[in-house]
């Protein structure tokens, strides 16, 4: 969304086009008024000649009204208030000050116009200018070493809250004061804000929201923006009770609150982290990174949710003791020592089959050579947020496999399935980086599909709902892992653009003497058959239980009734 609708309070003129017709005009000048970028040309005395549609909108003047008025009256440079200094972008950059007073961020430059075959030999200006988004305020302000404020909301930045929470922490030493509370949230629908209603509309609730944090803060407290959607409060001087009180109400005043966007609006929800201290000998980063882990807890219970640590809490002893799992993590993946493996999916009984259909699967190399599940080192991943990292690894070594199969093997092969955690799906850039991913090796998009399971879909609905759309218009898939687990699944399901549906196999081992759980896999069928949804069975151990499965009408069986996992490069080989 743009300047005009942001600010609301000027409709541009329809009479002039992009430039105001001129038979003189360059064609540099045509493409300029075709962009997005705000163009002025004035006389040689100075006065404003011709502007383009977006100076138009980012200035807040018309070209008729514009017209003939000096340059320094339509783009009116001016300083910003002093209160009001850090959250203007330095070097190079201007606060213009539009027609209706309001004061927009720049970048411009000033050429001279070029003398035309007719009239004045003599040209004018030719301003070039553009109004910043946030995040280009943000970059302007780190790379000239502002970066302790936030361009955008004028709150702190991470190093200026980083030396408040040391000052906290060195008066409880010298003074005994405290306890101290430090609060970690991040918005759990941000993205989804700035997808549908674009930028400007993200900028406005990132302000609104440091608004109401300011309204339950007291004069000690302090408050910063960190990264996009992610914010930290210190509330200083304040017994456990007060601190817990003081976090709830912010929570409350966020969710009373819904997000208006021309024709949309959003539930404002956010997902918090609280740890307490006092004269510690934990650095400031140390405590911020805990706060965080507590909230990246919070998320993974479903968002909208408070997670309490307290100094000596066992749930912060186990966090401190998964860092450690994070160097050996690390060392996992760059020695190589998680190793793809493949289990097919096989059709039931009268099923045909379009190709082979497999899901990846991951293997720990321990020290002793032995492979084995790597359980512990994807809790800790999970519990330390680095669970993206292993889905990344996955996802990188499966495409580059199936991109050195020959042609031939590479047609056999219909889908390859690849698993993602709930991290991964809450996680900002996970596009990108399957679409680069896909670019690079280029591996037809159609073969793979993506397993998410229920309950990690169902907890980023909006964010995993807008993943899906933008890959499947790709060409992706998509699978629904252990359906039936959750609570809502029939629910939701159809509002999911999947292509297979993945029964619990929790349902499917005792079907044979659980009429409850038959009937389950039987209401699985069922929907898929009506919403053209193909069905799976996990955990197809015995023959008399893959034929109870066909004879219901699911589609494929997967479980060590037809094969055991192997090593993906054996079972590719043996295409």
């Amino acid at each position: 969304m743009g300047v005009t609708e942001k600010y609301g309070k000027y409709k541009p003129s329809r009479i002039l086009p992009a430039l105001d017709p001129d038979p003189d005009a360059t064609a540099l000048e045509i493409s300029l008024g075709e962009i997005g970028v705000a163009v002025i040309e004035t006389d040689v005395d100075g006065k404003v000649m011709r502007m383009n549609a977006t100076a138009e909108r980012v200035t807040g003047w018309s070209a008729i009204e514009a017209r003939n008025e000096p340059l320094s009256s339509v783009f009116k440079l001016v300083n910003p208030p002093p209160e009001k200094a850090a959250m203007f972008a330095p070097d190079r950059s201007g606060v213009l000050e539009r027609h209706d007073k309001e004061l927009v961020p720049v970048r411009h430059s000033v050429t001279e116009a070029p003398p035309r075959e007719k009239g004045p030999k003599k040209g004018g200006r030719i301003v070039l200018f553009r109004a910043l988004s946030a995040e280009q305020l943000l970059s302007l302000q780190v790379a000239a070493g502002k970066s302790d404020a936030d361009a955008l909301t004028g709150l702190l930045g991470r190093r200026a809250f980083l030396e408040r929470i040391a000052r906290a922490s060195a008066e409880s030493k010298r003074r005994g004061t405290g306890p101290h509370g430090l609060c970690y949230f991040d918005l759990d629908r941000f993205r989804i804000v700035n997808v549908t209603c674009g930028h400007d509309a993200g900028d406005d609730l990132l302000q609104w929201v440091a608004g109401r944090i300011h309204e339950v803060l007291g004069p000690g407290d302090s408050v910063a923006r960190i990264a996009a959607d992610e914010f930290a409060v210190l509330l200083a001087n304040r017994s456990e009770a007060e601190i817990e009180r003081v976090v709830k109400d912010l929570k409350k005043r966020l969710l009373e609150f819904r997000f208006a966007w021309g024709d949309k609006s959003f539930s404002v929800a956010a997902s918090f982290g609280v740890c307490t201290f006092g004269a510690t000998t934990e650095q400031p980063a140390e405590l911020l990174r805990r706060a965080n882990a507590a909230c990246r807890k919070a998320k993974e219970q479903g968002g909208g949710r408070i997670h309490l640590l307290g100094p000596d809490d066992e749930k912060a002893k186990d966090d401190r003791r998964s860092m450690d799992w994070v160097a050996s993590l690390q060392k996992h993946l760059a020695d190589g020592r998680l190793k793809l493996f493949a289990q097919g999916v096989h059709p039931l009984k009268g099923k045909g089959r379009d190709g082979a259909h497999f899901e990846v699967l991951v293997r720990q190399l321990d020290d002793d050579g032995q492979l084995r599940s790597p359980v512990r080192i994807i809790a800790a991943a999970e519990n330390t947020g680095l669970m993206g990292a292993i889905d990344r690894f996955v996802i990188q070594k499966a495409l580059e496999a199936l991109a050195e199969l020959p042609k031939a093997s590479l047609k056999k092969i219909d889908v390859c399935a690849i698993n993602l955690s709930g991290i991964s799906l809450a996680g900002q850039d996970l596009l990108d980086f399957v679409v680069g991913e896909l670019g690079r090796t280029k591996v037809s998009p159609r073969k793979i599909c993506f397993e998410i399971t229920e309950t990690a879909a169902l907890a980023n609905l909006d964010e995993v709902l807008w993943l899906m759309q933008e890959l499947k218009g790709m060409g992706c898939r998509f699978s629904i892992d252990d359906f039936g687990s959750g609570h809502a699944s029939y629910a939701y399901v159809e509002k999911l653009p999947v292509d297979h549906v993945k029964i619990d196999g929790a349902f499917v081992r005792d079907m044979l003497v659980n009429p409850v759980h038959r009937a389950i896999v039987e209401s699985v069928h069922l929907i898929g058959r009506t919403m053209n949804i193909k069905t799976v069975a996990e955990s197809v151990e015995r023959q008399e239980i893959a034929d109870a499965l066909a004879e219901i009408g699911i589609d494929a069986g997967q479980g060590w009734l037809f094969d055991k996992p192997v090593p993906l490069a054996e079972a590719l080989g043996a295409l």
